[in-house]
């Protein structure tokens, strides 16, 4: 075992013993798994019109 798992020992039990995990993560961690980023020099917000408040109430 190594120092790293030695620490992570107390974050694995608690995960193991928990029902439901909620995990929060940043901007930029979906483009590794090849999903599409929305602010990038080729986001999503340059190839789809945004849709505004107004617009989604109406």
């Amino acid at each position: 075992m190594t120092a790293v798992t030695a620490n992570l020992d107390p974050l694995i039990e608690h995960l193991r013993r928990s029902h439901r995990i909620l995990i929060f993560t940043g901007a930029g961690i979906s483009t590794g798994s090849g999903i599409p980023d929305f602010r990038g020099p080729d986001g999503v917000w340059k190839r789809r019109q945004p849709v505004y408040y107004q617009d989604f109430m109406s």
